[in-house]
């Protein structure tokens, strides 16, 4: 049996795809999986050992992949791009949603009834394996997002700090990630340094995030040096193996719904930590959330404009983030890892 998976971005949806792989092995161990995606993409899953072959999006492999003859491939995007490039690969059957956007559903000659895609309490991580009802259907298999275990790095300067944490007993570690790609998803800078400052009495701090956010982040990295706040500052200086090395090595993982947070639940799920505490707005928890873990997500779940799903306020007003305090993002921390603080 022949896959081909078609998910290109980002890197969290990515993350949320890995189960669709596990779940098509557990039911056809034989079978070979092929995934398209775009560079970030392609990099990430190169650690992914079930799967045989990672193309990166190109004409040229889209001509390859027509040659590959695909029993199915599973869109798991749902966007018009990704079920035109699904269909054009031309496998026996292709496999989408029925409510997908942009028309995308007009490719698809197998349509996956999930409900409503959005305004839903279902894990987009159980919409995904939806889409195999039809064929890896029967008994319940355990859900696994197959990130392997990373016992050796290039980056020595990261393992050297990591190890010198750890021989303070009486310190947890954690890592944040105080960026993300929605402006509406955002928890506000002075949030943050409030936090990070008192996290830094009690906690090893990590600060990461990628090379787009130094510009970013550098107010926030100008305020905590001048209250001579400890931290590390990891901005742009890990790849994305350092990333899976250092959240398989640490205590807790903060941030918003963006890769970082869903890449610490993701080991999390498979390898029991570590724990990971999200601050959620404009998307629920419940469809979004740390995969295993929602209920460690700051949510006003109250307020008549959450989980709005846009990328900006519309009201002009991000009450939804601004108005979790960090007081209550410090006692969920410490309420999760209590025998390290």
């Amino acid at each position: 049996m022949k896959f081909l998976i078609v998910r290109l971005s980002s890197l969290g949806d990515i993350i949320h795809t890995l189960p669709v792989v596990h779940r098509i092995k557990s039911f056809y161990p034989d079978s070979q999986i092929d995934w398209l995606t775009n560079n970030q993409g392609a990099t990430l899953l190169s650690h992914v050992s079930e799967l045989n072959t990672v193309y990166r999006f190109s004409p040229k492999n889209i001509m390859q992949l027509r040659s590959e003859n695909y029993d199915y491939v599973v869109d798991v995007q749902g966007l018009f791009k990704s079920a035109l490039l699904s269909r054009i690969v031309g496998g026996k059957k292709v496999i989408g949603f029925k409510n997908a956007r942009e028309f995308a559903y007009i490719f698809y000659n197998e349509k996956v009834d999930a409900g409503k895609l959005f305004k839903t309490n279902t894990h987009i991580v159980d919409l995904n394996l939806k889409l195999l009802s039809n064929v890896a259907n029967g008994k319940e298999h355990e859900v696994r997002f197959l990130i392997p275990k990373i016992t050796q790095i290039k980056n020595k300067w990261l393992v050297d700090n990591l190890n010198k944490a750890k021989q303070n007993e009486k310190q947890a570690s954690i890592v944040v990630f105080p960026t993300t790609r929605w402006e509406s998803k955002r928890w506000p800078l002075y949030h943050w340094i409030e936090l990070i400052e008192k996290l830094s009495v009690q906690f090893n701090v990590y600060i990461c995030g990628g090379f787009a956010d130094i510009d970013e982040l550098k107010r926030l990295f100008l305020v905590l040096d001048s209250g001579s706040v400890a931290y590390v500052n990891l901005v742009g200086r890990t790849d994305i193996t350092d990333l899976i090395y250092l959240v398989q090595n640490i205590d807790i993982v903060l941030g918003m719904d963006s890769f970082g947070l869903h890449l610490a639940s993701a080991v999390r799920n498979d390898y029991g930590s570590p724990e990971v505490v999200g601050i959620y707005g404009p998307t629920s928890p419940a469809r979004n959330g740390p995969y295993g873990a929602e209920k460690n997500c700051l949510y006003l779940q109250n307020l008549e404009c959450i989980s709005c799903r846009k990328k900006k306020c519309p009201l002009k007003h991000h009450k939804c983030m601004d108005e979790i305090v960090p007081d209550d993002v410090y006692k969920m921390i410490c309420s999760l890892i209590p025998s390290k603080v």
